[in-house]
């Protein structure tokens, strides 16, 4: 009971969530998917086995270290941390029943830059909620830009090593993902710099500067989240929107 006492509770709730999420994926079992036609293909499940699993472990430390001092206990950062933990929910249910329809791009990338912004300004905040908005779209614009460029190289890749315009091995599952991953690393240094640049004249505790740090993380995570689980492993993660 001292150890409990002595915790914060939103991360293990987030460990009990996670355990429970784990346990709803296995009881949904594997489905055949594209990369299973030329093999390779792990399975449906091993994306959000790994991110529950992620997930957990992230919980865990969290748990352990984060301590609750006093500022914690007299009751005004448990507010702030109630609304991080309602918001954690609702966008994760979100999250699950939107993924079919919206597609994974759009919306993992709307999930990362809510918490993460939400949790960089320690609570929910009605007057972050207009630039939440733009940061949601702007990141997705640039996000959808980067992976577009991204898809089109794959796919000079594939298809011209298939016709001899050049050496066969650079359109292998690992070449593709290599030189992919080089080009979106690059276009994605080329917008940190940009975006340091543009938020420069603006104060170091301005929210803009949350939002960037934000929005760069969650397209980021995206962009190698994708990149890792469909052109390195063949999982047919869902297109939604984003068909292309």
């Amino acid at each position: 009971m001292s150890l409990l006492k002595n915790r914060k509770p939103l991360p293990l709730a987030f460990m009990i969530l996670s355990v429970l999420y784990f346990i709803y994926v296995v009881s949904l079992g594997s489905s055949r998917m594209i990369g299973d036609e030329i093999g390779g293909d792990p399975g449906g499940m091993l994306l959000p086995l790994v991110l529950s699993i992620f997930m957990f472990i992230a919980s865990t430390i969290l748990f352990i270290t984060d301590r609750a001092d006093d500022a914690y206990r007299s009751g005004g950062v448990q507010k702030s941390q109630r609304g991080l933990f309602i918001l954690t929910i609702v966008v994760s249910v979100l999250y699950v029943a939107l993924m079919r329809h919206v597609g994974f791009i759009v919306t993992t990338n709307t999930l990362l830059v809510t918490l993460t912004f939400a949790y960089m300004r320690e609570g929910v905040k009605r007057e972050d909620l207009a630039l939440w908005g733009g940061g949601v779209v702007g990141s997705l614009a640039l996000l959808i830009a980067i992976y577009t460029i991204g898809r089109r190289v794959t796919r000079y890749l594939l298809l011209a090593s298939r016709q001899g315009v050049i050496p066969k091995f650079l359109g292998s599952n690992g070449m593709t993902f290599g030189i992919t991953l080089v080009l979106v690393g690059i276009l994605f240094a080329l917008v940190y710099i940009a975006g340091k640049k543009l938020f420069s004249r603006y104060e170091t505790t301005a929210p803009i500067h949350s939002l960037f740090q934000a929005g760069f993380i969650a397209m980021v995570s995206t962009e190698l989240l994708y990149l890792i689980f469909r052109q390195l492993f063949l999982v047919e993660l869902v297109r939604g929107l984003i068909s292309w």
